[in-house]
């Protein structure tokens, strides 16, 4: 079975003079035990609020939430 590692990423959109910071999460494959950082799954632009997605990141973490489940636990996070 594969360990799965989650993390936020950072991302700034642009549009003519304007721009936005927003954050997605991504699932890095056996990050801990080879040092790598192959990403199996990914959500881009979820939301801006860092500090609430780094929460979501932790608790996914914790739980060891399967890559497979990643989409579904972001739009309940949405919709929350």
């Amino acid at each position: 079975m594969m360990n799965v590692t989650y993390g936020v990423t950072e991302e700034i959109y642009s549009l003519g003079a304007a721009s936005r910071v927003s954050y997605g999460i991504a699932a890095y494959a056996d990050a801990v035990e080879d040092g790598t950082a192959t990403i199996v799954a990914s959500v881009h632009d979820v939301t801006s609020d860092k500090q609430a997605l780094c929460e979501l990141v932790s608790i996914c973490n914790r739980l060891e939430l399967s890559s497979v489940h990643l989409m579904d636990v972001v739009e309940d996070f949405l919709t929350n």
